[in-house]
């Protein structure tokens, strides 16, 4: 009885490691504050870039901005990338202006958030900006371009794969402009379902948000380059955010079931008698093999990444019970009292089976 209550005590202690170790890697995850001092480059919501400096809201010129994706498609978790192809469309009443000059020989041109500037294929629909008088009177001129290139996603977090979600973004600024002679007015955002093209995972929603990207650098020394004393340099940025999810069946099938199935044929042997160590002993070893085998498969599918995720501790509850069912038959070997010999290795590892559900579920509840 004491044994029981001692193995209890262990999957207990276990259990609740694994759930201390979410709790303490969202604790110490970098939250999205919005400093206004804060040294480094960040992104803020325009809201509260206007909050401390209202008098820039009136003086740059306004770019209405939309747009339309045609293809969202091959996101590369490897390489933390995806490739869209659309139309950003813009129209505006005034040019900005550089030094006092008008410079329109940039409109049109866009900075996302490309991975790979050399392959990116960037068209304006127009020579000539197309004017037109608006409902109240106001002479307007509009145009569109094209794009199809490989984007950046490096806001994945890959904790919870594969039953992850994801936000993918594609972040439009100006390349020359800053905040305070252009700024962007995002009118509309559309992504047709079917244009969206990422088998492993579904749509969930689209937003936007209209931001200001903050570089702190002037070259020299960033010591004194602040938000605040308005040293550093501000750009207006479009935020378009795509909402995408890991199909929950197709993970369990593709992903947690061939685990699940080697351990479980492992696991089966412990009920086996004295008589059978030997196969218990063969079976937990090709069945630790088999487990490094796929762990390296799926691993091949992620980038190198310094945090664990839910498929790793699917892993770690799989190993720890193929390694118990071993020691179980090895122990039933070297025991010389095997009549005896209650399983106790065998009857943890059972337990453990039992409760990874519970540490697995406590890790995707955490909101990583």
């Amino acid at each position: 009885m004491h044994k029981i209550f001692a193995s209890l005590r262990f999957v207990s202690i276990f259990t609740l490691a694994i759930v201390l170790v979410g709790f303490f890697s969202y604790k110490n995850l970098d939250k999205k504050h919005f400093y206004v001092e804060n040294p480094s480059e960040q992104s803020i919501p325009a809201a509260a870039y206007y909050k401390n400096f209202p008098q820039n809201e009136k003086s740059p010129a306004v770019i209405e901005l939309g747009l339309y994706i045609d293809n969202l498609y091959n996101l590369d978790l490897k390489s933390m990338s995806f490739k869209a192809r659309g139309w950003l469309w813009y129209n505006w009443t005034k040019l900005p202006m550089i030094d006092g000059e008008i410079d329109s020989g940039q409109m049109g041109l866009f900075d996302l958030n490309f991975i790979d500037e050399t392959s990116v294929n960037q068209v304006i629909s127009s020579k000539q900006n197309i004017p037109y008088t608006s409902n109240s009177g106001v002479d307007t001129f509009e145009n569109d371009t094209s794009f199809d290139a490989t984007l950046s996603a490096s806001s994945l977090n890959l904790r919870k794969f594969p039953f992850d979600k994801q936000i993918l973004q594609i972040l439009v600024t100006d390349p020359v402009h800053t905040s305070q002679q252009l700024i962007y007015k995002v009118k509309q955002f559309r992504l047709p379902p079917s244009r969206f093209n990422m088998p492993a995972y579904k749509l969930n929603g689209i937003n936007f948000a209209e931001e200001f990207r903050i570089y702190t650098s002037n070259f020299t020394d960033d010591s004194n380059v602040l938000l605040s004393n308005d040293s550093a340099e501000v750009q207006s940025q479009a935020s378009f955010n795509i909402s995408i999810s890991r199909n929950t069946l197709t993970s369990l099938l593709e992903y947690v079931a061939p685990v699940v199935l080697v351990t479980f044929m492992t696991l089966s042997l412990v009920r086996l008698g004295k008589d059978y160590w030997e196969v218990k002993l063969q079976t937990a070893s090709a069945a630790i093999l088999s487990l490094i085998f796929l762990q390296n498969s799926f691993k091949q599918g992620l980038p190198t990444l310094s945090y664990l995720t839910c498929m790793d501790i699917i892993f770690l509850f799989a190993y720890l019970v193929c390694i118990l069912t071993f020691v179980d038959g090895f122990q039933l070997e070297l025991s010389k009292n095997a009549v005896r010999y209650n399983g106790l290795y065998g009857k943890l590892g059972i337990a453990i089976f039992i409760a990874a559900p519970i540490g697995i579920f406590a890790w995707l509840s955490f909101p990583l």
